[in-house]
C-alpha cells in the first residue's frame, strides 16, 4: 500500500495480521513485522497497543520481547533489520506474515526478498502473504517503484503483476482524503502538507507521486520531461564514443554517447549487466562482454559510425596477479578501452559536469536506456559526502556517466607539445594514443 502521507496505511497493515487471528490457526499464525531501525518501530508498536488493546483486551504486549501474544496462541513480533545479512537472523524460521513498514526506508530490497523465503507454514490451509507500506520518498524509492510498477507508465493501482517464476504482487493506492478520521480531528494537517516549500516533496507527500526524486543527488535538475528523447538516428557525422563502468557480481555498464554540433551530449544505447535482481551482477565472463560489445560495433562500423576515445575505469588495466587484465581481454576482443579520469577529485567534478549538463540541457538521454532511467535519477546522496552519491547504490550506469563526460582529461604536456586545447594525449601499455576529442 502506498500513496499520500495520512492515508492511514500502517493502520490497514496491522489489521492485515490482525484480521487472521481468532480464526483457529493458534500458535501456527505467526508474523513478523519489520522496519530499518529499532527506534522506527515506537511508533508503528504505539499504534498497535491503541489498537488492539481496544479490539483484543485479552491478549498481550511483551514490552520486553516486542511482540503480541493473544490467548489462542497467535504472535505477532517487532522487529527491525537493515541488509540481506540481517536474513540469517530469521533463516529457518516460518512466519506465513511479513510486514514491512516504510518500504522506502530500505536502500534495496534485498533484505524484503531474502525474507520472503520464511514465509511459509506447514499448516494445512494456512493464507500466506507479505504486505509493505510506503510513501514515494527515501533511498528505496526507484527500487520500489520498479518492482511494483508505479508511476508514469506503470500498472493501475489494484491490477495484479503477473510475472512468469515470480509471486504475483499488488500495488494499491491510498489517499489521505479516504482518512476521515484523521481529517476531522486534525484538519490542520492537510495545510501543512499544501504548504510545504519544495515542490517535489509537496508532490510526493500530498499527491503520492512516483515521477519524483525526492532526496535524490540529482533533485532540483533532473526533469524527465526535459531530459529523456525519443530514439532518433545519430548522424555518423557526430562525435561518437563509449564508457564503462566494469561490474561481475555488480553489474557492469557499457554506454554508447554522441556529441551534437551545439554541444548537446545524447547517451543512445545502454549494455547492462544485470542479475535477477538490481544491483546484482550477471556474472558474466569480460570476453564474453567484449564480444556482445564487438557485436554492436561491427553493425555500427557499417553505418559509418568511428569511436575512437572509448574510456572505462583504471582498474581494469589492473592484472592483480593474473595473466591478462580485464582491459587485455577486451583488447583481444576486439574492443579497445583507455582509462578513464579518476584520480583524487575526479568523482566530485565528474558529478559537477553532470550536474551542469543537466541544468544546460546538454545532457540528453535515449528513452530506451531504460536502467539508466530507472537508477540514475534517484541515485541517494552519500551520506560521508553530500558532493558524492551513495556508492553503495546503483551507480554503475552514472559512473559510466561520468567517465563519459568528463572525457576531456589532458595532461598539462600534452597539451603543451600539441597546442591544441581539443587535442589529448593517453597512455596505455604500450601504446600513446593522441585524439582530437
Amino acid at each position: 500500500m502506498h500513496g499520500t502521507r495520512g492515508g492511514g496505511k500502517t493502520d490497514a497493515l496491522l489489521m492485515t495480521f490482525a484480521m487472521h487471528t481468532g480464526r483457529g490457526f493458534g500458535q501456527h499464525w505467526r508474523g513478523v513485522l519489520f522496519r530499518l531501525t529499532y527506534p522506527q518501530l515506537a511508533d508503528v508498536v504505539a499504534k498497535s497497543r491503541r489498537w488492539f488493546g481496544q479490539l483484543f483486551p485479552e491478549a498481550r504486549f511483551n514490552k520486553a520481547d516486542y511482540s503480541w501474544e493473544w490467548p489462542s496462541g497467535e504472535v505477532l513480533y517487532f522487529r527491525y533489520g537493515a541488509t540481506e545479512d540481517d536474513y540469517w537472523n530469521y533463516h529457518g524460521h516460518e512466519y506465513p506474515w511479513l510486514g514491512f513498514e516504510e518500504l522506502t526506508n530500505w536502500r534495496d530490497l534485498q533484505f524484503y526478498e531474502a525474507m520472503q523465503s520464511t514465509c511459509r507454514s506447514s499448516y494445512p490451509g494456512m493464507p500466506r502473504m507479505v504486505r509493505a507500506t510506503c510513501n514515494p520518498f527515501g533511498k528505496g524509492h526507484g527500487a520500489v517503484k520498479e518492482r511494483f510498477k508505479l508511476g508514469d507508465g506503470g500498472v493501475p493501482s489494484g491490477q495484479v503483476i503477473r510475472i512468469e517464476g515470480e509471486k504475483p504482487r499488488v500495488a494499491i493506492r491510498s489517499s489521505i482524503h479516504e482518512n476521515r478520521i484523521l481529517l476531522a480531528n486534525d484538519p490542520d494537517y492537510l495545510a501543512t502538507l499544501q504548504a510545504l516549500k519544495d515542490p517535489s516533496r509537496r508532490k510526493a507527500w500530498l499527491e503520492g507521486d512516483w515521477d519524483i526524486h525526492v532526496g535524490s543527488f540529482l533533485e532540483g535538475v533532473w526533469d524527465a520531461k526535459r531530459h529523456v528523447v525519443q530514439p532518433f538516428p545519430i548522424p555518423a557525422s557526430w562525435k561518437v564514443w563509449k564508457a564503462m563502468d566494469w561490474g561481475y557480481a555488480r553489474p557492469y555498464a557499457v554506454l554508447w554517447l554522441a556529441l551534437d554540433p551545439d554541444g548537446v551530449h545524447y547517451i543512445w544505447r545502454e549494455l547492462y549487466g544485470m542479475g535477477e535482481n538490481p544491483n546484482e551482477g550477471s556474472r558474466e565472463d569480460a570476453a564474453r562482454v567484449a564480444r556482445k560489445v564487438r557485436n554492436i560495433e561491427e553493425h555500427d562500423e557499417r553505418l559509418g559510425y568511428e569511436y575512437r576515445l572509448n574510456l572505462a575505469d583504471p582498474a581494469i588495466f589492473s592484472k592483480i596477479g593474473a595473466d591478462r587484465s580485464i582491459g587485455q581481454i577486451f583488447r583481444d576482443g576486439g574492443v579497445r578501452w583507455l582509462e578513464a579520469w579518476n584520480a583524487k577529485g575526479s568523482r566530485v567534478n565528474g558529478a559537477q559536469e553532470i550536474i551542469r549538463l543537466l541544468a544546460e540541457d546538454k545532457l540528453k538521454v535515449f528513452s530506451t536506456c531504460r536502467h539508466w532511467i530507472r537508477t540514475v535519477p534517484s541515485l541517494p546522496p552519500s551520506d560521508d559526502n553530500p558532493e558524492d552519491v551513495d556508492t553503495d547504490a546503483e551507480d554503475h550506469l552514472y559512473d559510466a556517466t561520468r567517465y563519459g563526460v568528463m572525457r576531456r582529461r589532458r595532461t598539462p604536456d600534452a597539451e603543451q607539445k600539441s597546442g591544441d586545447p581539443e587535442e589529448s594525449t593517453y597512455k596505455h601499455d604500450d601504446d600513446t594514443y593522441t585524439m582530437r576529442v
